[in-house]
């Protein structure tokens, strides 16, 4: 029978056996179905992003915080806390949210300092989860993380929160930012915070004991964190509490102190 089979192989003209082939080869691999996202889902997200802005010669690095809003209409509305190197800067900002591709989504945002323009994966629900700033001369990535309706309280956060983190340094007094990363596990009661932070900066470790305290604006999830280590120093972060159904899921920071350039997710346990 094999023998047959291809004495008629053989025999047959090679145009046969050309526009046979893509048959054959389509016939055992069957196409993959994409699946499907839904259209962006209105709600609330905090935003947590870090990389660096400028030019192929000389870059700055950039974190933020956003607290964002998907309306009916693809609107977008929300405010903004910024580092840029040294610096500081915040402000509401409107914008509009489509679609540009499968489960790809484009965001367009008019801050008071200018355009910025991200794209982010959304999940089967129509969610984002990650974006890339498409803004020239950006590179800045971003997670993403639902939020429940309301203000929130100190309170909220009672209990243990974990995290890690990394950041930059300024190095005094040559100039130039040093790598640092950090690991805590913190106790919360209505605001106050006890904890203990692993610490590497520029390559040198440490372990200290801190304290401190939040204070959150009236009727917001936004709040400022002050806290002070074992050996006196102080530390200042701007905070967006990130609530959730039962309680907040954690918190987002930022610092505020110019020589030390931190944007971490803490999450409650």
């Amino acid at each position: 029978m094999v023998r047959q089979t291809l004495a008629r192989l053989a025999a047959a003209p090679c145009s046969a056996l050309v526009l046979g082939l893509p048959l054959l080869i389509s016939a055992g691999a069957a196409p993959a179905s994409a699946k499907g996202c839904q259209a962006p889902m209105q709600g609330r997200y905090a935003v947590m992003g870090m990389g660096t802005v400028g030019n192929p010669t000389k870059t700055t690095p950039e974190a933020r915080l956003l607290e964002e809003r998907w309306l009916p209409g693809g609107a977008v509305e929300g405010r903004s806390v910024e580092r840029v190197g040294r610096n500081l800067r915040s402000g509401s900002y409107r914008g509009t949210v489509r679609m540009v591709g499968t489960c790809l989504v484009r965001v367009e945002r008019q801050l008071p300092w200018g355009q910025q323009v991200s794209e982010a994966v959304i999940d089967g629900r129509g969610r984002p989860l990650y974006s890339l700033d498409r803004t020239p001369g950006t590179v800045i990535s971003s997670r993403w993380l639902p939020m429940a309706p309301g203000s929130c309280k100190a309170s909220d956060l009672n209990g243990v929160v974990l995290s890690s983190q990394v950041g930059l340094s300024w190095q005094q007094p040559q100039g130039g930012w040093s790598p640092n990363a950090v690991v805590q596990r913190e106790q919360w009661s209505d605001g106050s915070v006890s904890g203990i932070a692993l610490s590497s900066y520029g390559g040198v470790g440490d372990t200290a004991s801190y304290s401190g305290r939040l204070t959150l604006d009236p009727g917001s999830c936004w709040g400022d964190l002050v806290e002070r280590d074992a050996k006196g120093v102080n530390y200042t972060y701007r905070t967006l509490v990130v609530n959730g159904r039962n309680g907040a899921r954690g918190y987002l920071y930022l610092q505020n102190d110019p020589d030390d350039l931190t944007v971490g997710w803490l999450v409650r346990d």
